[in-house]
């Protein structure tokens, strides 16, 4: 693209006409805040200002992100926590620019769904040989181990704008929480709108060299071969060198203790993004499934608190169902909607049977939901369902009722306030409902995107 070209698509990204605009799209019903502890509520008052200022100091070359405020994601107790970088919503807004600007130029590194990447994986693995392996490797921190200097490299081949490359250098040397120097030379913070176009850009060498030798599939930095048996312990020196030596990155050692980087029969199968892929068919791997077992164990304990029972069964057949939310399908039974194992989500309308006795709710067993059900109808009646709550097309009367259900609030009363004032408490009970379900029975983040 002609630098005047560039140029001119920099300005038309980075103006004040596009950041308000990504305001009221994206950031207006924000409730994340950074560390200058501004709302989108306080944002708001002073949008125009806040802008024309940041334009101002975009284009001069001038503009400096704010330290992140640090997040921690535990997963348990073996493991480190992952470290999320949360923004002030100034940046948010000039980061989701910087964001949409990048893609016009990397639109084929864009991160695709989990789903695509087992399709093809499943597929393949379902018509290999009998004496193909799947070699599974994962890199060891990936995103802080993602070096500045090579990624700059790499967006330099199809982005020339000089301050687009200085927003970027800017954004990923911004330090994370007080632990964190001042500028780091390496690493990207995860969760920023940024983080998942500047990971695949990074690794898009190192996919032509992939696809180009090998039947190879990759989700972020798991990696999956599926090769003859006979060749498989030489891709693996292979990719494992082209990843140190040209990207800096290392790899888990092979058949280590923690089952990371491993060879495994078609027959035997391996365990990737949240499924048991093997030559007979795809099924929840074990991790997943106990997942949701203390999921449902989790939400019937309520019952022992304030909760009732109307509340609890509500819940309990959001965490069956999963729901429709902002556009998209959510929850255990529409992520693991591609296994062949029926068995299991007959296992799991059983266990949900016996809990509920155990309870002493035996009698109420017919209003809870069935996993059965909800995967057939994801499967091949999801546009017409409504076996699946679809929040974002609930009535009036729907949201009064999800309301007064979580919050106990007369239905008369809540018929006397203000439409925007029911919708947000709404939204707020909702969104905090389907965070909760995710994070307790989805056993994989699917990376959303960020702030």
């Amino acid at each position: 693209m002609p630098s005047n070209e560039t140029s001119l698509l920099f300005e038309a990204f980075f103006c004040e006409e596009n950041l308000i605009r990504i305001f009221e799209e994206r950031i207006r019903e924000a409730k994340f805040i950074g560390l200058d502890g501004v709302n989108a509520s306080s944002l708001e008052s002073n949008i125009d200002d806040v802008v024309e200022t940041a334009v101002a100091k975009i284009h001069a070359g001038s503009y400096r992100f704010t330290r992140y405020r640090e997040k921690l994601i535990i997963k348990n107790h073996l493991k480190p926590p992952r470290q999320i970088a949360i923004p002030t919503l100034r940046d948010a807004l000039v980061l989701r620019a910087l964001c949409d600007y990048l893609t016009q130029f990397f639109d084929d590194c864009r991160m695709k769904p989990p789903h695509d990447v087992i399709k093809r994986l499943a597929t393949a693995v379902s018509s290999a040989a009998s004496g193909d392996c799947l070699l599974r490797m994962d890199v060891i921190n990936f995103y802080p181990s993602i070096v500045h200097d090579l990624l700059l490299e790499q967006l330099r081949k199809r982005v020339t704008d000089n301050l687009a490359l200085q927003l970027v250098r800017d954004a990923i040397a911004t330090p994370t929480g007080f632990d964190e120097p001042e500028a780091r030379t390496v690493g990207v913070p995860q969760g920023l709108s940024i983080s998942n176009l500047l990971s695949m850009a990074y690794l898009q060498d190192f996919d032509f060299f992939c696809n180009l030798n090998y039947e190879y599939f990759r989700y972020v930095d798991d990696i999956v071969v599926l090769a003859n048996k006979g060749k498989v312990a030489g891709i693996h020196a292979c990719i494992e060198g082209y990843l140190s030596d040209r990207l800096q990155l290392k790899t888990h050692p092979l058949n280590e203790g923690g089952g990371k980087t491993l060879i495994s029969t078609v027959a035997t199968g391996t365990d990737y993004l949240g499924y048991r892929v093997r030559n007979t068919g795809l099924s929840i791997r074990d991790t997943s499934y106990r997942k949701m077992f203390r999921a449902i164990v989790g939400c019937l304990r309520t019952l022992r608190g304030t909760a009732t029972l109307e509340q609890v069964l509500w819940k309990l057949n959001l965490i069956i169902t999963g729901c429709r939310f902002e556009n998209r399908s959510v929850g255990w039974v529409f992520f693991f909607r591609q296994s062949t194992d029926m068995a299991q989500f007959h296992r799991m309308d059983a266990f949900v049977a016996k809990q509920m006795g155990i309870h002493g709710l035996a009698h109420q067993t017919k209003r809870a939901k069935s996993f059965v059900k909800a995967y057939r109808e994801i499967r091949y009646n999801r546009k017409a369902t409504s076996y699946i709550p679809d929040f974002d097309n609930f009535t009036l009367a729907n949201k009064i009722g999800v309301i007064s259900l979580i919050r106990g609030t007369s239905e008369e009363r809540l018929g006397r306030m203000e439409r925007e004032e029911l919708d947000e408490i709404y939204w707020s009970i909702v969104r905090g409902q389907v965070v909760k379900m995710e994070r307790e029975t989805v056993d994989f983040g699917a990376n959303s995107g960020g702030y």
